[in-house]
């Protein structure tokens, strides 16, 4: 089964698919990104729900 976690690459935030039997970090590292919430989320919903979430948070910091 799927799962996802967030990462951030030079295009921004993102959701990643989570590679089975790596650990996130490693996972994140793969993909050129760091790793921003390693979850796992069960769905690509839930994982952009909570990307969605988190930048609504930044964009509240920066205000």
């Amino acid at each position: 089964m799927l799962q996802y976690e967030l990462i951030e690459t030079y295009e921004g935030l993102t959701v990643a698919e989570i590679i089975p039997g790596l650990a996130p970090e490693e996972a994140a590292s793969r993909r050129q990104g760091l790793l921003i919430d390693p979850g796992p989320y069960d769905t690509y919903e839930d994982a952009y729900d909570a990307l969605m979430a988190l930048k609504l948070d930044e964009e509240e910091e920066l205000d």
